[in-house]
């Protein structure tokens, strides 16, 4: 997907940056590493700017916190600035003890979910999650 960026927050290799979906205008905070530069003290990135383009798909890791409910799928992002989500999801996929694919209110297809913790889902069953929105570019 792509996505306009319209805040950057960086602090060594990460960021936390603030991306409009183009598609439905969608705003979300998103965390990523961006490897290749470091950067100090508010210093201005030079690889990406506001009003720039951002490709990548959306993932919610480091579920620590989750719970099979009877929900309709919704996300929130309580916490100005930061990549933390509330979300709902319906199981889609399992990957593997720790992983699934789902469907959210995130985007139109399928999304990757990673916890913390070994989990026992299955295909179909719906689920409240608290974790990070990564941006995997």
């Amino acid at each position: 997907m792509k996505y306009v960026i319209s805040d950057i927050n960086a602090d060594g290799y990460e960021r936390f940056v603030t991306i409009k979906n183009k598609d439905n205008n969608l705003s979300f905070v998103v965390h990523f590493l961006e490897y290749d530069e470091y950067l100090e003290d508010n210093e201005k990135s030079k690889k990406r700017d506001v009003g720039d383009i951002m490709e990548g798909e959306m993932a919610i890791g480091l579920v620590a916190v989750d719970k099979e409910v009877n929900a309709t799928l919704m996300h929130k992002q309580l916490i100005p600035g930061s990549s933390h989500i509330e979300a709902i999801v319906r199981i889609c996929k399992i990957v593997d003890d720790y992983s699934v694919f789902a469907s959210s209110s995130l985007a139109n297809g399928l999304i990757l979910i990673e916890f913390e913790h070994r989990v026992n889902y299955r295909r179909g069953d719906v689920i409240y999650l608290e974790g990070s929105l990564e941006m995997d570019l």
